[in-house]
């Protein structure tokens, strides 16, 4: 019986120790084995292209992207099988518009035969139609003119002479009493302006102190030798990331030019900041009479996590940089 036991613990250890065995060759690949990247893209006369591809242990992951005659697809895969197409948006009928016509004509129709009904009721009833009561009008109106346009001249004319007499009276005594306004609402605002200059001029002081304690709090934390410290070692570390990441082998040329000779040359001295890296692998040719661009370029790199896990884990661990990190959550 207690051999039975004890080789069921064996047979357990055994499969605890395999798990955690596959468990750190599992990590170990994640750290270890790098992540690689090629590109590829070309631009000359009729063609346009480019091509990149991101893999990972031996291609058994990769991500290629390619960028062919203005179309673009990208795709994940798993030991060449596609897993994920990234650029597959689906499709999606049109609606058709709808027509309106129909309803149009139905509309028209319920007008006409309401239209209807109302002439012939009108006919039945012996009432006039609108048409002829206005026409009879205008005749009457056409033969006595003048009686009907009398009355009305002579009643505006009186109506303007007694509105001249009463503006005349009351011009003066209107004009005295705007101006006493006027004064009034003058010196009545007084207090209350000087009461929201001096609430403004708080609020101007104010937000001068508050300025004024911010600048000095940052050139403070900038001038102290925490900082100081932290800046430069997660400069150093940069600068290692950029190391590993940045492509090991470049290739092609590059032909280029505006047609401004000088914007031309300061282009130019900014690529003559990246030769360490290309050196004599890349040719740049200028144009100083034409604007172009055009070449053929390929580069790849490669990138293993451990790096960036080793850069996390020393910025993590400096004091200097919590410090940092917990002034600049604080603000």
């Amino acid at each position: 019986m207690l051999q039975i036991f004890f080789l069921i613990l064996k047979i357990i250890g055994i499969i605890l120790a395999a798990v955690l065995g596959l468990a750190i060759l599992l990590l170990l690949l994640v750290l270890f084995v790098p992540v690689r990247y090629r590109a590829y893209g070309v631009k000359k006369e009729g063609e346009c292209r480019a091509e990149a591809k991101i893999s990972w242990l031996l291609h058994l992951i990769s991500v290629p992207v390619a960028f062919r005659e203005g179309e673009l697809s990208a795709k994940i895969k798993i030991l060449g099988i596609t897993l994920m197409d990234l650029t597959d948006s689906g499709s999606f009928e049109e609606a058709e518009p709808v027509s309106e016509p129909a309803e149009r004509t139905e509309e028209q129709k319920t007008a006409q035969s309401g239209e209807r009904p109302a002439e012939e009721a009108a006919a039945r009833s012996g009432e006039r139609p609108v048409e002829e009561t206005a026409q009879s009008e205008t005749r009457q109106a056409q033969e006595h003119p003048v009686e009907k346009q009398a009355a009305p001249e002579r009643t505006s004319q009186k109506k303007e002479e007694l509105e001249e007499e009463e503006e005349e009276k009351n011009g003066i005594f209107s004009h005295f009493l705007q101006f006493l306004r006027m004064i009034w609402k003058f010196f009545a605002g007084i207090p209350r302006k000087l009461k929201n200059l001096k609430c403004t001029f708080r609020r101007f002081c104010g937000k001068i102190n508050r300025m004024a304690r911010k600048y000095r709090a940052a050139k403070e934390f900038a001038l102290d030798e925490r900082t100081k410290a932290a800046v430069r070692l997660v400069l150093e570390q940069a600068k290692f990331f950029a190391r590993q990441a940045l492509p090991r082998k470049i290739c092609g040329e590059v032909r280029f030019g505006t047609s401004d000779p000088a914007l031309t040359g300061q282009i130019l001295g900014i690529a003559g900041i990246f030769y360490p890296l290309f050196m004599d692998n890349v040719k740049v040719d200028p144009d100083f009479e034409q604007t172009i661009l055009e070449g053929e370029l390929f580069l790849k790199g490669r990138l293993r996590i451990v790096s960036a896990v080793r850069i996390a884990w020393r910025l993590f661990r400096d004091k200097n940089v919590r410090y940092v990190y917990r002034k600049l959550n604080r603000q």
